[in-house]
């Protein structure tokens, strides 16, 4: 794995963890299919999938239903980037680098925020 590709992997993924998860969707009417694609020109989407992800992202970040949601994530968000920013202590540690303790870091406080925002929502 090069510098290049950790690095596109850090962009895609700056929060969680990356593990790319594939998400199929049939649309069967060719009137719904011109639609779609042409609202996904208009807000300049090069890709369906880019599309779909733009319109979750937007009901996410807007829906009334989901405030209580939103805020929850926040939170999350700000508690795994807190604790992958921490210091690392380069004496305890000497042979390990320290973007694999940031890693395991993150990790480990995403799983935190995984069971508290089960019993929150």
């Amino acid at each position: 794995m090069s510098w290049a590709h950790t690095a596109r992997q850090k962009q895609r993924a700056p929060i969680g963890q990356y593990k790319p998860e594939a998400h199929r969707v049939t649309v069967y009417d060719t009137f719904t299919q011109y639609k779609l694609g042409t609202a996904a020109r208009i807000v300049g989407c090069r890709t369906m999938p880019e599309f779909f992800l733009f319109c979750a992202n937007y009901v996410l970040g807007h829906h009334r239903d989901l405030k209580r949601l939103r805020s929850v994530f926040h939170k999350g968000e700000r508690q795994i980037k807190a604790a992958a920013a921490a210091p690392v202590d380069d004496e305890t540690s000497p042979f390990v680098l320290a973007e694999t303790v940031r890693d395991r870091r993150r990790g480990e406080a995403f799983d935190r925020f995984a069971r508290w925002a089960e019993g929150e929502l």
